[in-house]
């Protein structure tokens, strides 16, 4: 795994004690709620001093708990999936860091990821109270706006729920794009039970709103190269666009207009998938009316190598 020196100890998973648990057995409690382990695995836990209570190593089955304790388990022999870690500092200034963040890192922790997560490693060599700005997807490489201190990240965070900071993206899409489209188009969850982070435009959605530029056609044939502007910030918006406007993005499998098909088969790791990266990377943040002395009006995050770079201006 690509983690960080010091980061190959014992995970230490937590989480609160329910108040309606209170007066239960800490055994009983474990083997009803965590019932990916049976009662005498979770004895065997006891023993060897892997659950803590309030931090302090507990080995007696039978202690009844309080709500609201801080409940811990030493997972010694977790392992995470092998994820892309090759971050770097693009700018940084007094109160916020600017992150070029590879394609196939998560941003936050997910079931199966916590140390090779870009927050975690941020905090880990910057410091505690780094905190992102923005979500970028995990498949999406490129910029991320970190901000720390009391002024900065309320700002920061104000600027971006009111759609207050112009986010520019490049993409490469399928099919010939020869001028520019404006997609208008709300966003709302597919009801897709099999993949329920899937988005899809649907009347009852939330606004978006996303120009589409193009830059000119592939070089190898694949498509076309453009730049995307979300007016919003809706999840997955960018891409949900430009599969409505008949561009879906090339290596994406889950807005491909197959239903996500190609997702759930690579997921369940079916090796006739395409391992192809999502094309699409987070190039640009403009700040129209940054606070005096703090960001710079414009931030940059290099693209990957043999992308195009288009001009600032366009």
């Amino acid at each position: 795994m690509a983690l960080l020196p010091g980061d190959d100890g014992p995970y230490l998973f937590e989480s609160a004690v329910p108040p309606e648990s209170g007066g239960a057995a800490l055994l009983e409690f474990l083997a009803s709620r965590f019932t990916y382990r049976d009662r005498e695995g979770w004895a065997e836990r006891i023993a060897e001093d892997d659950v803590l209570l309030d931090g302090v190593a507990e080995r007696d089955p039978g202690r009844i708990l309080r709500g609201g304790e801080r409940l811990g388990c030493l997972a010694r022999d977790f392992r995470e999936p092998e994820v892309p870690t090759g971050w770097t500092v693009a700018a940084c200034g007094e109160g916020w860091l600017a992150v070029s963040k590879p394609a196939g890192m998560p941003v936050h922790s997910t079931p199966r990821i916590y140390r090779q997560t870009l927050v975690w490693q941020v905090r880990r060599l910057w410091g505690e109270g780094w905190a992102p700005a923005h979500r970028l997807d995990r498949d999406t490489s490129g910029l991320v706006l970190f901000a720390r201190g009391d002024r900065l990240p309320r700002w920061t965070g104000r600027a971006f729920a009111r759609h207050g900071v112009e986010k520019e993206y490049l993409a490469l899409v399928h099919g010939e794009l020869s001028a520019a489209v404006r997609v208008e188009a709300p966003i709302g969850l597919a009801d897709d039970p099999r993949i329920q982070l899937r988005r899809t435009v649907r009347p009852d959605g939330q606004e978006a709103s996303t120009w589409i530029d193009p830059i000119g056609p592939d070089p190898s044939g694949r498509g076309t190269w453009i730049r995307a502007r979300p007016l919003q910030g809706r999840t997955h918006q960018i891409r949900v666009h430009c599969l409505q406007a008949g561009h879906p993005i090339v290596g994406d499998l889950l807005y491909d207009g197959k239903g996500g098909e190609g997702y759930l088969r690579r997921a369940e790791g079916d090796p006739s998938q395409p391992s192809e990266r999502l094309h699409l990377h987070a190039w640009t943040l403009r700040f129209p009316d940054p606070p005096p002395g703090t960001l710079p009006r414009r931030l940059e995050c290099p693209p990957p190598p043999g992308w195009p770079r288009p001009t600032a201006d366009g």
